[in-house]
C-alpha cells in the first residue's frame, strides 16, 4: 500500500476529496465527519491534513488531481528533530516500564497541555507502527540500562485515544450489551410460554389415550419416555 508521509494514499486521496465538497463547513467539521465515516479519531485526521498539505506544496500533479491546484494553507508545524523524537519515545518507554500509562506518561511530560499531548501521543503511536527499527534501538539502550523493557504495540484503548473518544466507546458498548441482553430475555421469554403449549398440548394427549390425569404425572410420564411407548 503506497504511503504518503506515513500515511496511506488512499486516506490521504479521500480526505482531499471530502475538503473539495466541504462547502462553507469549518475545518473542524469536515475532520470530524470524515473520521466519522472512516473510523479514524480527529486528531488522525488533522494529521492526514497536514500530510495532505506537505503533498500539496510538493506534488503539483497531485495537487492540480485533487485540490484544483490550491494547495492547502496550515499553520507552522513545528517538527521533531530526530533526538527529540528518540528522547520523548524512550521517556515513555521507562515510564510504561515504571507502570505508568501512555496518557499519564504523556500528560506528566506536557503539564496537562491537551494540544502538546496529542501531538506527543501521535508521534509514540506513528513511532511504535513504522519505526520498529528506532524502537528497537531504544530498548535495547534502555535494557543495557537494566531496565527490562517491553514494548506492547496493542496499546490500552484508554491508553490511546482521548478520554471523551473513550467515554463514547464505553458507551456504545454498554449499550450493544443492553441490546444483547434484552433480546436474550424476549427470547427466554418466549420459549417459556412455548413450553407451556406443549406441556399443555402433552397432558391432553395422555388424557386422550389413558383417561383423566394430573399435569404432574402426566409430565413425568412423557419425561421418563413415555412418547416412545405410546409409538410402540
Amino acid at each position: 500500500m503506497k504511503e504518503m508521509y506515513g500515511y496511506k494514499e488512499k486516506d490521504v486521496i479521500g480526505l482531499a476529496q471530502a475538503l473539495r465538497a466541504r462547502g462553507n463547513a469549518s475545518l473542524s467539521k469536515v475532520f470530524a465527519t470524515y473520521g466519522e465515516m472512516n473510523g479514524k479519531a480527529k486528531g488522525t485526521v488533522r494529521n492526514l491534513y497536514y500530510a495532505l498539505a506537505k503533498v500539496s506544496r510538493t506534488d503539483k500533479e497531485f495537487c492540480d488531481k485533487y485540490l484544483d491546484g490550491k494547495p492547502l494553507s496550515v499553520g507552522k508545524i513545528v517538527e521533531f528533530r530526530e533526538c527529540e523524537e528518540k528522547a520523548l519515545i524512550k521517556k515513555i518507554l521507562l515510564a510504561q516500564w515504571e507502570g505508568r500509562s501512555v496518557r499519564g506518561s504523556i500528560m506528566e511530560l506536557t503539564d496537562g497541555d491537551a494540544k502538546k499531548a496529542l501531538r506527543y501521543q501521535n508521534k509514540f503511536r506513528n513511532a511504535i507502527k513504522h519505526k520498529p527499527e528506532l524502537i528497537d534501538e531504544i530498548v535495547k539502550e534502555l535494557r543495557a540500562e537494566g531496565k527490562d523493557v517491553t514494548v506492547n504495540k496493542t496499546e490500552k484503548v484508554s491508553d490511546m485515544i482521548s478520554p471523551a473518544q473513550f467515554e463514547k466507546l464505553k458507551g456504545e458498548i454498554n449499550g450493544l450489551v443492553s441490546r444483547i441482553a434484552l433480546k436474550t430475555k424476549k427470547e427466554n421469554e418466549f420459549l417459556k410460554e412455548r413450553i407451556a403449549v406443549l406441556e399443555k398440548e402433552n397432558l391432553k394427549l395422555y388424557n386422550l389415550l389413558y383417561g383423566s390425569a394430573t399435569p404432574e404425572n402426566a409430565l413425568k410420564y412423557f419425561r421418563r419416555g413415555g412418547e416412545q411407548n405410546i409409538l410402540n
